[in-house]
């Protein structure tokens, strides 16, 4: 059960009476491209004439739904996936665009955010195997001098293929596809392995309470973006969120030091680590980590279980263990926007 309407006070006056406005969340049908989809739409609304304004945050925001659901609906990679296809390559913007037949800065657009034609976007997509682009490469050998060529094509060679670029990757995204249910989020391992160190480096210890801190920083991220940090999915279990196989996640996470303690005379198991990287991070990610981490550090474990038990994203997934979609990051309770 997804969001379809949530509505919240808001401390800004109206622009036609200077009144209360109050801000609604709510599913509804915009039409992108020539096709209809079911976004969760995001507006102020006058509470004395009815009508409805937005901030440039909010046609963001509904942009950003938009461009995910097209791109997944038309196999169109996303900004970052077609960034690592490039640089997996080790290709110039330069070369690849004379590969694919783009203009010199056609590519580097498509990275910046820029939605390729459906033509474009599926060959992008095709090159990501390094069958294709070899293929490709060996139909255009007289566009490229004999030494850049051979340079080109041993570097495609040498390259990985990028269904999900390590085992770890494969282990932690399970193969799953971009959707609401991962935030639309880039599949990058490192980010997750970050996102943990962080917040044990900044005093978790608990795996329970790191679970609702990761939780809590994919959704409002989600919330105020339209992306997840992570990509990861969440399931609503007896404890609070967690991340799907949260355990395997951590098992994986380089430095992360484990250690068994008695607690009332039961074993658990706690954390210690000394330091992050976060220049995986942007600045965008890195402060809403930073917000989550101020909010929540002070809480002690029982408090966080207690509180994330108020999320209707978890109230309406917990009885069947269910999938929460990031819809429901419109209605989180304890983080504030």
């Amino acid at each position: 059960m997804s969001l379809s309407r949530f509505e919240q006070s808001t401390e800004i006056k109206s622009p036609y009476t200077g009144g209360a406005v109050k801000e609604v969340f709510t599913l509804e049908q915009q039409t992108f491209k020539g096709e209809d989809y079911w976004i969760h739409a995001r507006y102020y609304q006058c509470v004395d004439t009815g009508e409805k304004f937005t901030t440039t945050e909010q046609d963001e925001l509904t942009l950003n739904d938009l461009c995910s659901q097209y791109r997944i609906k038309h196999g169109i990679p996303f900004p970052d996936e077609i960034h690592r296809i490039r640089t997996k390559y080790g290709l110039s913007y330069v070369q690849i665009g004379r590969i694919l037949g783009f203009g010199a800065n056609q590519y580097a657009k498509y990275e910046s955010g820029q939605i390729p034609s459906d033509s474009n976007g599926r060959m992008i997509g095709a090159i990501r195997y390094k069958s294709v682009m070899l293929k490709l490469l060996e139909n255009l050998k007289d566009i490229f001098d004999e030494n850049e060529y051979t340079k080109i094509y041993r570097q495609v060679v040498d390259s990985q293929e990028m269904s999900l670029d390590t085992d770890t990757e494969r282990i932690i995204y399970e193969g799953t596809q971009r959707s609401i249910y991962n935030g639309f989020g880039e599949f990058n391992h490192r980010k997750v392995e970050e996102m943990v160190r962080f917040f044990v480096s900044q005093g978790t210890s608990f795996p329970t309470k790191l679970n609702k801190e990761m939780f809590y920083s994919d959704f409002l991220h989600y919330r105020k973006y339209g992306k997840s940090i992570s990509g990861l999915r969440y399931q609503a279990i007896h404890y609070g969120p967690v991340p799907v196989h949260y355990s395997t996640i951590y098992d994986r996470v380089p430095g992360l030091v484990r250690e068994s303690v008695f607690r009332d005379g039961l074993e658990a198991t706690t954390f210690s680590c000394e330091t992050c990287d976060l220049s995986v991070f942007s600045e965008k990610e890195k402060g809403t980590l930073k917000k989550v981490a101020e909010a929540l550090q002070p809480l002690s474990v029982k408090e966080i279980v207690n509180r994330s038990h108020e999320e209707p994203a978890w109230q309406a997934h917990y009885q069947d263990r269910e999938i929460i979609p990031y819809s429901e990051a419109y209605q989180l309770r304890l983080m504030s926007v």
